[in-house]
């Protein structure tokens, strides 16, 4: 009973053990299984093979043509619009990041670039009248600076000098 189906390998494998132990053994049903084989080889030389080319492309334009219901569509087309949607969310969050991240990296070079070579005018009035050290009068490495003596007053001319 099961020797067609262990030809076509549709049992279960320890069903296969059992049956390929009992033909080991069995020397009638091995001959009925050599006939089943050469029965199944003679009738797939007699019978043609279906043309399968544009079979599945056919199908898929026949499902097409079926009438589907209007809750179908609609739910169909919400998907469609919320799939582009979603891609064009992810796209916009991906660019506003790279935004941010280039705004937080480049932002103080770009103040460093902008105050280079440039002083305020208050700084300039002051070194004019003696307040502050004019570019010739700069303090050397030996004497005091103001940051040395208070760090308050550091601060201020840093605040008056940057806009």
């Amino acid at each position: 009973m099961m020797l067609g189906a262990f030809e076509d390998s549709e049992l279960e494998p320890n069903e296969m053990q059992e049956v390929a132990f009992h033909l080991a053994r069995c020397e009638s049903c091995t001959g009925i299984l050599a006939d089943y084989s050469t029965l199944g080889r003679n009738l797939r030389s007699i019978a043609p093979e279906p043309m399968l080319a544009g079979f599945s492309s056919a199908v898929v334009a026949r499902v097409d043509r079926l009438p589907q219901p209007v809750t179908a569509r609609i739910a169909r087309f919400i998907r469609r619009q919320a799939d582009a949607v979603g891609s064009g969310v992810a796209w916009g969050g991906a660019v506003a990041a790279v935004a941010v991240a280039t705004l937080v990296l480049i932002t103080p070079y770009a103040e460093q670039f902008a105050n280079r070579g440039t002083h305020s005018t208050a700084s300039i009035a002051r070194a004019e009248h003696g307040a502050v050290p004019a570019a010739n009068q700069l303090a050397t490495a030996d004497e005091p600076t103001m940051a040395d003596n208070d760090s308050h007053a550091d601060i201020s001319r840093l605040e008056s000098e940057n806009h």
